[in-house]
């Protein structure tokens, strides 16, 4: 019995539209809501991972940079039921979720969170460069800007080591399994925490590190410490933004497959839905010569083994 949806989905798209898809775990997908009811992004969440298991997607890190995700993870994977499809609740170490610290962590873990994100628009680094994400916030909250002033967090104190706090955390997630990734850290602050997961066996996803540096040998240095990076199409996709598909064309050339994870990242008005995000992504790519071999190391291996799933 053939199925009326697919059939549809095959029709609007490239012959074997999903070719690139298959097995997929996009490790940065945001939710709607996210920052605001009265910022919608896209679909209903239950539809669209109904579509990307359509797209051949196996799965989704549902992230949020305001609450953890666990609760709605668990409602997807009910809604899902009886699909391959699978979603991984987070949570990100915001103020609002109390910031720095391990019991936060441990009591993420116990309520089913896969993977721990750092600060992103809490930290230091992102309220001194004054990121997206508090522009759009400071729209929702007219007393934001006060309050990302008087909580930013640190990762690292003034000589540039980690500050025990953050090793706190780091070492919490060691302990219990959980993925690490990032956030909107620094560079030297991603480096610190980067050498010392490299220390103690900790699996780190360096995210989005194209938005701080270009320069192949900081990337290189991500991937000999052992850590996987993140190349995402929300930054392609933005009116305001500064990279193409080339400039991550160059950025892989000079990692490598082994240590990349490709990602979405979107959550704006104007952008397709995830799945199709994602392919749209992994085509340009293949147009500029990466193999379906490599595309499905940083789309499916790589990202199961950053979870986990692999060991």
């Amino acid at each position: 019995m053939t199925d009326p949806k697919r059939d549809l989905l095959a029709a609007a798209h490239p012959e074997s539209f999903d070719r690139l898809l298959r097995g997929a775990i996009d490790v940065h997908v945001h939710g709607q809501p996210d920052l605001s009811a009265g910022l919608p992004n896209r679909g209903d969440d239950l539809e669209v991972a109904r579509l990307a298991h359509e797209y051949g997607i196996s799965g989704w890190v549902l992230k949020s940079h305001l609450w953890a995700t666990m609760d709605r993870a668990r409602a997807l994977r009910r809604a899902m039921a009886g699909s391959t499809f699978t979603v991984y609740g987070s949570i990100t170490l915001n103020p609002p979720v109390g910031g720095l610290e391990p019991s936060i962590v441990e009591l993420a873990a116990a309520h089913g969170a896969r993977v721990v994100f750092l600060p992103t628009w809490g930290g230091a680094a992102d309220v001194a460069r004054d990121g997206y994400i508090s522009a759009l916030l400071r729209h929702v909250s007219p007393s934001f800007g006060e309050y990302s002033a008087r909580t930013a967090i640190t990762l690292c104190d003034a000589n540039g080591a980690l500050s025990g706090r953050t090793r706190a955390v780091i070492d919490a997630c060691r302990a219990l399994g959980l993925a690490l990734a990032t956030g909107h850290a620094s560079i030297e602050e991603s480096r610190a925490v980067a050498a010392y997961c490299a220390e103690i066996g900790q699996q780190l996803l360096i995210t989005h590190p194209l938005h701080y540096t270009t320069d192949p040998a900081r990337l290189r240095e991500f991937a000999d410490l052992g850590a996987y990076l993140e190349f995402c199409n929300a930054p392609l996709v933005h009116p305001d933004g500064h990279l193409t598909v080339r400039d991550v064309h160059e950025a892989l050339c000079a990692v490598g497959p082994e240590r990349a994870i490709l990602t979405t990242d979107v959550f704006s008005r104007w952008v397709p839905p995830e799945p199709e995000c994602l392919r749209m992504f992994v085509e340009q790519l293949a147009y500029l010569g990466w193999t379906a071999e490599q595309i499905a190391t940083m789309v499916a291996t790589n990202p199961r083994a950053f979870l986990g799933e692999n060991s």
